[in-house]
């Protein structure tokens, strides 16, 4: 199976008109915690997928997070400007994450954010590293998908 270029492929989506979803399938994602700066946990999973929606009259772009430790979310981001790098701030984190950011490149996609707590130290810094995509499915989503 030849390789996907990550960037490349969210832009041929960007460009056609059929499609409103794009479901990235990645054969790794790696989840790793940190308090303090010091590593607290890592997970790997497997066959993780990640949910891509854009919408005709918004110039953002919102992306479902299928898999993670705790719960799904959701948060919406600028659309990408280039197709070898691109980092962008990750806006309308639900509670209790906050300051999120999104790394994209040819091969990986990397999700940083903290969970949130009242005192600073409590803090828990959670990165997520999506690696080898594995399918690229473009769909029409149903109505709930959006939510």
């Amino acid at each position: 199976m030849p390789k996907s270029h990550l960037l490349k492929s969210l832009s041929a989506f960007l460009d056609q008109n059929q499609s409103t979803t794009l479901v990235i399938t990645f054969a790794q994602l790696e989840i790793q915690t940190y308090h303090n700066g010091k590593p607290l946990k890592r997970i790997t999973k497997y066959n993780a997928r990640i949910c891509i929606y854009k919408f005709s009259k918004k110039p953002l772009l919102k992306m479902k997070v299928m898999d993670n430790l705790v719960f799904r979310f959701s948060f919406w981001f600028e659309k990408p400007t280039t197709e070898n790098y691109f980092k962008v701030e990750m806006l309308q984190l639900p509670r209790p994450l906050a300051e999120g950011t999104l790394l994209m490149d040819a091969e990986k996609l990397i999700l940083q954010f903290i969970i949130d707590a009242p005192d600073k130290n409590l803090q828990v810094h959670v990165k997520h590293t999506y690696s080898g995509i594995q399918t690229l499915e473009t769909k029409k989503p149903a109505q709930k998908e959006l939510a």
